[in-house]
């Protein structure tokens, strides 16, 4: 059975581990590196999960979202997610599907937030047909806004109004 919650700062471990196997495994669905964040000390990771929601099996994490609120006055009504990933091995079970769900009830329980924003590889189209699913829509497309092995990927920007 798979569980969905946050996890405490001390399980900064369990995030640097699933994150750093995402950027392994999908370098195309993320801005970030792995040689990057694996330079990344505890003190960030810690930081980091406090806005993580996790897809928990046997308590060991299978899948993530992250979710960030803007700090700054003309901007504190967008929330920002990204970082969303799912092992392998669990995909295509309702996954993904329920990480969205469930970040998008805490992003909403932030009453200031009327708009939620999310940037996806345009070859990502299981992503892109998840996040059409729950309601995003696509406003945008950032040419040549990867390089990864020295080919480069446009990004989609998309958001979805609360």
């Amino acid at each position: 059975m798979i569980e969905f919650r946050k996890l405490p700062p001390e399980r900064w471990k369990d995030l640097r581990d699933i994150r750093l196997e995402a950027l392994q495994s999908d370098p195309l669905a993320f801005a970030s590196s792995y040689e990057e964040e694996k330079l990344l000390k505890p003190k960030e990771w810690k930081k980091r999960v406090e806005n993580t929601l996790f897809a928990l099996s046997n308590d060991s994490p299978v899948g993530m979202i992250v979710y960030i609120f803007s700090d700054k006055i003309k901007t504190n009504h967008i929330a920002n997610i990204y970082g969303v990933y799912v092992k392998k091995e669990y995909r295509s079970q309702g996954i993904g599907k329920k990480l969205v769900d469930g970040v998008i009830s805490i992003i909403q329980q932030n009453t200031n937030v009327s708009k939620i924003q999310l940037t996806v590889t345009a070859e990502q189209t299981a992503a892109i047909a998840l996040y059409k699913k729950n309601g995003f829509i696509e406003v945008g497309t950032l040419k040549r806004e990867l390089q990864v092995k020295g080919k480069f990927y446009d990004e989609l920007v998309m958001e979805k109004f609360l």
